[in-house]
């Protein structure tokens, strides 16, 4: 599965923490990958950063969601994903 984190210059690394502690936690096994590229951010419809997006689906846009929180949507992607 593949996570893709969308930042701009402020606040990624508090993003990039979280939802790196939220794959370790939900046990999944998930590659993330920042996105910093401003053409690549537009192109993916993403309007407000941080945005997190799950497989195709864009979860989080505009805030840092809660560890727990994402640990959740990992899980159900990866179910629909099985």
């Amino acid at each position: 599965m593949l996570v893709k984190v969308f930042m701009s210059c402020c606040g990624g690394d508090k993003v990039l923490d979280t939802v790196n502690e939220a794959v370790r936690l939900s046990g999944i096994n998930a590659q993330v990958e920042a996105v910093k590229d401003f053409a690549e951010i537009a192109r993916a419809g993403i309007i407000s950063t941080p945005a997190i997006k799950i497989g195709s689906r864009v979860v989080a846009s505009g805030r840092v969601p809660k560890v727990q929180d994402l640990v959740a949507l990992l899980t159900k992607a990866a179910a629909k994903d099985a």
